[in-house]
């Protein structure tokens, strides 16, 4: 004897929405473990923010960065084949 199909329904559409709501919490969990906690200075400070949302130091002086730079620009030009 089979289910009648308004019962067959109303159990697939339950499911759908099992589904979608399944899909939705674990988006919004994703989601929150890439937000930054912009209201709360010491939890920056932490992940090395500035209150502001700059970096706090840097790891290299301009000298260094700018010399960095230049050599791997210089690098990347070598490496071009003319065509």
């Amino acid at each position: 004897m089979r289910h009648s199909i308004y019962l067959s329904l109303a159990a697939l559409l339950i499911r759908a929405d099992l589904r979608r709501e399944e899909r939705a919490w674990r988006r919004k969990v994703r989601r929150s473990a890439y937000d930054i906690p912009w209201d709360n200075p010491h939890l920056l400070r932490d992940i090395g923010l500035e209150a502001d949302g700059r970096p706090i130091g840097r790891s290299m002086n301009e000298d260094q960065r700018v010399t960095r730079r230049i050599h791997l620009i210089r690098q990347l030009m070598s490496l071009r084949i003319p065509t």
